[in-house]
Formats: structure tokens, sequence, C-alpha cells
């Protein structure tokens, strides 16, 4: 059997914690909690832009050094950047927003390029394993500079997992792409994390894709970590219309106007899904045709509104 599909063993610990950790630029000030994952499982983060979604995962990678707090993989606090010159990429593999293949270099190359402590032999197992399990074999010798968006970010996500990190740590590197691709390549992420046992944690830019992929949300909101949970149960139950915002169509409203709908209370404002809004006897501003059905934009009260 093979180095890839040798099955992390279940552990009662998490393999990625950490505990009451803040941060803090100058003035901007970050609260992330207390928070977990477990083996096999994959969680990623939504939150509105700036909310400190890429700050938390630079903290979790030692890139940078808490206020407060402590992160733990596998059961070993993580040493940051003030104590290493070079940060372990042995216990939390890491998928950054822009690749940093060698582009002259072939794809085994640089996917076998943090594999250590290996001899050639086995080394050349796990990178055909980690090519199988990314769909790279049709592409087996190419140089890097050869290979589309999607193919490269197969050959990160690769060589992310090339050292059997215990964490796996993906920030935005996706967005670029369209969403066939994207969906495709997530399907294999979400395989190989299952197989491999690990935990992994991303931050993805769309959150229809979030959706596609996640066992668990986490919300991240003003500098905090807000809310934690199933993806339904989020959808259906956000804290904040900002929330609900980032997966669909809202509309929001002061609280004393008096509409029917499904409306959920939210400080002096109440909000709806579009999806929940009735068809409204009031001006149309625009129809626009979808896929399915349709979507409408009413004049309401002077409120515009989106029924769909």
């Amino acid at each position: 059997m093979g180095w890839f599909f040798l099955l992390r063993p279940h552990m009662a610990q998490p393999l990625l914690e950490f505990q009451e950790l803040r941060f803090a630029y100058d003035e901007l000030k970050f609260d992330f909690g207390n928070a977990s994952i477990s083996s096999g499982e994959i969680v990623v983060i939504v939150g509105p832009s700036g909310a400190g979604k890429s700050t938390l995962m630079r903290l979790l990678r030692g890139e940078l050094d808490p206020g407060a707090g402590k992160v733990i993989i596998a059961g070993k606090e993580v040493e940051t950047r003030k104590k290493l010159l070079v940060l372990d990429e042995t216990k939390a593999g890491w998928v950054p927003q822009l690749d940093d293949l060698q582009s002259m270099l072939s794809l085994e190359d640089n996917i076998g390029h943090h594999i250590l402590g290996m001899d050639t032999k086995d080394k050349e197992v796990r990178v055909e394993e980690l090519k199988a399990a990314m769909h790279l074999q049709a592409f087996g010798g190419q140089k890097v500079r050869t290979l589309s968006g999607g193919q490269r970010q197969r050959v990160s996500i690769a060589k992310a997992m090339a050292g059997s990190p215990p964490v796996l740590l993906m920030d935005e590197s996706l967005a670029q792409l369209d969403l066939r691709t994207k969906s495709l390549i997530l399907l294999d992420f979400k395989a190989m994390i299952k197989t491999a046992g690990c935990a992994a944690l991303l931050v993805l830019h769309d959150p229809a894709d979030a959706l596609f992929v996640a066992d668990t949300l986490w919300v991240i909101r003003g500098g905090k970590l807000v809310q934690k949970g199933k993806p339904n149960k989020i959808i259906a139950e956000p804290i904040h219309h900002e929330i609900a915002g980032l997966f669909d169509y809202i509309n929001v409203v002061p609280k004393e106007l008096e509409l029917a709908g499904n409306w959920r209370d939210n400080g002096d404002y109440k909000w709806c899904y579009a999806h929940e809004l009735p068809n409204l006897d009031t001006e149309i501003i625009e129809t626009i045709l979808l896929p399915k059905g349709e979507m409408r934009i009413y004049n309401y009260q002077g409120h515009r509104l989106i029924s769909k």
C-alpha cells in the first residue's frame, strides 16, 4: 500500500486547534477565540472582505505571532516565524493565493520539492500517488509553465500534501478559476482529504464553493469568529443579515415597515432571503430571466426589494 493511502488513525484530540487566539494590527484588533478541526474534517472560512480570514490563516501557519493564545497542530504548539527561519510545512501544508511553483521544473519536481527523508523509489511512488489523486497523470513530465491555471492549482495542492501534513491550509487559491474547473478540483480535493484523514481549512472566494466542499463553516465578522456549524444550519439561522448575504440575495428593511414575508429581526432592521419574499402588488423596476424562473426588482415605499 502506498504512502498516500495510509489512513491517519482516528484521534480523540483535534488535528488543529487554537485557544483564546488574539492579534492586533495597530488599532485593528482580532479576537478569534477557540475552535478545532478533527481528522478528515473540511472547514471553510467565510466572511465579508476585511473581516480577518487571511489574518487567521497566517496565525495558524505561524507566519504571524499571536498577541495572546496559542495554535496547536497534532498536539504540538505551532512555532512562529520569530522562532523559525523557515515555517514547518510538514505540520501544515500551504496552498497560497498565488502559486509558488517553479515554472521551469516539471510537475513531478514541483510536487516532490518538500518530500524529505524518503529514498528515491518511495519518493517516486509518493509523487505518482499524488498525481493520481489530483488527476495529473496525463501531464506527466511537463514543465509547469505549459499547464493551465487549473492544472497548476492541482499541482499546488499535490505539493502541499506531499509531506503528509496533518493539516492543509488553502487561502483563496481557486478564486481566478471558472466554475466547472473549481468544482472538479474541489471534488478531488475533498476525496483526497477524506482518504488521507488530515484536517483541512480553506478560505474560498465564492460561498457557493464553500457549500460544495465544507463539512463545517466558520463565519468571521469584524475580526471575530462569530458562528460555527454545519452549512445548512448557518444558512437557515445566520446570526446577522451580513452573513446571510454571503450565501444568497437578501432584502433588508427598517423593522417597522409592514410587509409580508418570512422576516427575521436584526436590531433596528429585519431581513429575508429573496426567495422568501412573496410577489408584491407594487411597481416592478426590472424583471431578470434566470436559468430557472425569474428575479424581480420591486420599488416598495422607496425600498428596492428582490424576489426570486
